[in-house]
Order: structure tokens, then sequence, then C-alpha cells
């Protein structure tokens, strides 16, 4: 491939639900920032809490789910153009929102319920033209 010469995609549903899957695991990473952030909370101490364990079992799964995101992400860069992929991105917004809901008991409000389905409905639009 040259410079000059654009490559072919063909994305299928197939394709674009395994993107989804990656950008779930993503979104796992959020989780555990949260659980690492209460955890700093609980302390009196900002040294006191940076050396437990109760910090910094999530701190690493949080590193430990970004390698294996970036990981696959350079695989998933391969079968989608990258307006694609990254755009279908803003969907870990969406995944961030359920996750916050169903674990952390956080408030769905009206107005985060739109921003979400404004996000999806762009993800579709920019989908609608490589799904074939």
């Amino acid at each position: 491939m040259t410079l000059n010469q654009p490559t072919k995609y063909k994305t299928r549903l197939k394709d674009i639900l395994i993107l989804q899957a990656v950008f779930i695991i993503f979104s796992m990473s959020h989780i555990a920032s949260k659980i690492a952030s209460q955890a700093l909370e609980s302390f009196d101490s900002i040294f006191e809490a940076l050396f437990s364990i109760r910090f910094l079992i999530p701190l690493f799964m949080v590193v430990f789910i970004l390698g294996i995101y970036a990981l696959i992400w350079q695989q998933i860069i391969k079968r989608f153009e990258l307006s694609i992929a990254y755009a279908n991105k803003a969907t870990t917004l969406l995944w961030s929102l359920v996750w916050g809901f169903f674990i952390f008991n956080e408030e769905i409000t009206i107005a985060k319920i739109i921003g979400a389905l404004i996000v999806c409905a762009g993800v579709i639009v920019m989908n609608s033209e490589a799904v074939k």
C-alpha cells in the first residue's frame, strides 16, 4: 500500500459488535479507576492510601485492562478505517453509564440519557456508511 492508494475496508455488523466488545473491555478500566478513587477517599492521609492494597489492586487492574485494550486496539485498527473505529469509541460513554448504574448505584438522569442517545446516533451515522 502506498500513500496514494487508500485501503478498502469491508465492515460488517460482526466487526462492529467485536469493536463494541473491545470498548466494553476499555470501559472496565473506568470501573477499576472508580474503585481506586473510592479507596483513596477512605484514608486520612494520601501517603497512607498510596501504599494500601485497597488502592494498589484496582490501580494495577487499570494498568492491566488498558494493556489488554491497547493490544486488541492495535489489531482492531487493522480491520477498520481509523475514523470509524475512533468514532465508535464514543460508546464507551454509554458503557460507563451502564456500569455506573449497576455497580455504583449512580443515578441516570434525563440529561444523561439524552446525551447517550446523541452519542449513539452519531455512532450509527458514522457506521451506516461503513457497514455493508
